[in-house]
């Protein structure tokens, strides 16, 4: 088969495959309108107290995880650099 030939059973495949793209573009669609349906308001059952409350401990949370973060990047840098310089210890003599 030609280069032509190639590129006509491309274009057929791409014309047999475009409503087949359509109808899966409309399902995820459809699909993520489902999902985001509701979500954009607060929940009637949660006072501002309450969202207040959450608030504060989510930037509780955040700050802990931060500051663990922070160490355990410290501690690996400290094992990295202390292994170097033994490293250049042992081989230098």
């Amino acid at each position: 088969m030609s280069f032509a030939g190639f590129v006509f059973d491309m274009i057929r495949r791409d014309k047999e495959n475009r409503s087949l793209r359509n109808l899966r573009r409309e399902r995820l669609n459809s699909r993520l309108d489902k999902m985001h349906k509701g979500h954009g308001s607060m929940p009637s059952n949660t006072t501002v107290e309450e969202l207040k409350k959450i608030q504060q401990q989510t930037a509780k949370k955040e700050k802990a995880e931060l500051k663990y973060s922070t160490r355990m990047t410290l501690i690996i840098l400290g094992v990295c650099i202390l292994t170097a310089s033994l490293l250049v210890l042992i081989f230098i003599k």
